[in-house]
């Protein structure tokens, strides 16, 4: 049986098993290196009705416009918009204001490299902003639960929200912060969750629902729209 549909194969010595994987519209198979073909087309015949109903799926979720980093666009912190304004003045820091950022910019770049520099200027306040409004949610969380991270810090993950290594370090992907209020929680949730159960167990899923009785709507929400949180 011919499929439809475009995959890559990513063969591996370390790899004991075969395995499926669709991302960003991609299919990808992972097997072990010495996996005869014939084993890895009937994998793919096997699961041809899931790889269509995932593919459907991920075309079907709402992505951003590519933005042009002008004053009058509009952009997402906890779920909630904002217009940009992009004032001249001495260097300042982006801040928020009614229903504005506000980003201000020397008189010099008004010729040139404008939209580079707004485009730093808001990827500087998103990241510490996120980071200063994770640390908060996350310490509260963590108490209810009577634990403490060891820290808490973000960076730039392509694929995910959040980890939590077995040291207690919680680290959460930046972006998150344009989700709304209820889905960064959720998150908080799931992470401070691990430093009790460093696991996807019955048990790990009882603590998130303990601190978020509703967090199944939250996490479809990040699974449907994660694409469209992006600078």
């Amino acid at each position: 049986m011919a499929v439809d549909f475009n995959f890559e194969i990513k063969r591996s010595d370390r790899r004991k098993t075969m395995s499926l994987q669709i991302r960003d519209g991609r299919v990808q198979v992972m097997v072990p290196t010495r996996t005869p073909e014939r084993r890895i087309q009937a994998l793919l015949d096997q699961h041809t009705p899931w790889i269509h109903k995932k593919l459907e799926e991920q075309a079907a979720r709402p992505t951003s416009r590519p933005k042009a980093y002008v004053a009058g666009e509009v952009y997402c912190f906890l779920g909630e918009d904002y217009q940009l304004k992009i004032v001249e003045g001495a260097p300042w820091p982006t801040e928020r204001s009614g229903e504005n950022l506000i980003v201000t910019l020397p008189a010099r770049f008004a010729d040139g490299g404008r939209e580079a520099k707004v485009k730093d200027r808001l990827y500087q306040w998103y990241r510490q902003s996120a980071l200063e409004e994770f640390r908060v949610r996350t310490e509260s969380c963590a108490r209810r639960l009577a634990v403490s991270p060891k820290l808490v810090k973000v960076k730039a993950y392509k694929r995910r929200w959040g980890s939590c290594s077995v040291s207690g370090e919680i680290t959460y992907n930046w972006r998150l912060i344009m989700a709304p209020a209820m889905v960064v929680d959720y998150v908080v949730a799931h992470e401070v969750a691990h430093l009790i159960q460093h696991n996807h167990s019955p048990a790990f899923w009882r603590i998130v629902e303990g601190l978020m009785p509703y967090y199944r709507g939250q996490q479809a929400w990040l699974n449907k729209n994660g694409g469209t949180l992006t600078l």
